[in-house]
């Protein structure tokens, strides 16, 4: 284990020590010239092998919806040796592709469709939640301490900005990683260290709708997390 994270708890489970580092935001979302100074988290043996089960499908999956400036790159350099590693997964996106059109700056353009399995990706934000809050205020935030995870339309996430600005927030951040492939925005409360606010934007902003968001040209791109907020599931459904 890296000498920088010797003695330190996994921030995870918060519970068992820490044997290794994990990168908050996987390596494989990136291309190799763009993984300098991504940020890493002490973490134990069992938290990171169940993160890295949800890393090995959406690093898989993530980069067809990429809109950013390396995306054909990182799609054609990335993902076919792991489609090729897993030929389970290869096959259920080869059987669920389908024509599609997409509501852009107004206009109908062609596009594809794949299926996807959402939970996934808010189950890693969570991890990922998690990670940024000890990276950022060496906060931890224990597995009794609730998580909530969303992916949002542009008009949702119209609705948290505004609801976000009214909060007396402390500690802010606001980071790009890897040539703007993940781009993130952090608040911490100034009273209750453990409540943190996340916003993410990854691969230039994915675009994951039903049918009826698409054509109103109101597509999923935005991520957030939520941590530290008792009842949130009450009031907030995914």
């Amino acid at each position: 284990m890296s000498k920088r994270f010797k003695g330190d708890r996994c921030v995870y489970c918060c519970v068992a020590g820490a044997v290794t580092g994990d990168h908050v935001f996987a390596r494989e979302f990136f291309l190799v010239e763009d993984r300098e100074n991504l940020p890493q988290v002490p973490t134990c043996d069992r938290c990171n092998n169940e993160k890295s089960k949800l890393e090995h499908y959406l690093t898989t999956v993530l980069p067809f919806a990429g809109r950013h400036p390396q995306a054909m790159e990182n799609l054609k350099t990335g993902v076919p040796k792991r489609l090729k590693s897993n030929q389970k997964l290869n096959r259920e996106l080869l059987f669920s592709k389908r024509p599609a059109l997409m509501v852009d700056g107004g206009v109908y353009r062609p596009t594809s469709m794949m299926a996807f399995k959402g939970e996934k990706l808010q189950e890693l934000m969570k991890y990922v939640a998690r990670g940024l809050a000890w990276h950022h205020w060496k906060v931890y935030v224990p597995s009794d301490i609730p998580v909530k995870s969303m992916i949002l339309t542009e008009i949702g996430n119209a609705a948290w900005v505004e609801m976000v600005n009214r909060m007396l927030l402390g500690g802010t951040v606001y980071e790009h990683l890897g040539r703007g492939t993940v781009v993130y925005e952090g608040a911490q409360s100034p009273d209750t260290p453990e409540v943190t606010i996340w916003v993410v934007s990854m691969y230039g902003g994915m675009v994951f709708s039903d049918g009826q968001a698409r054509e109103k040209g109101d597509s999923s791109t935005w991520l957030w997390m939520i941590t530290g907020v008792p009842g949130l599931d009450d009031v907030v459904k995914d």
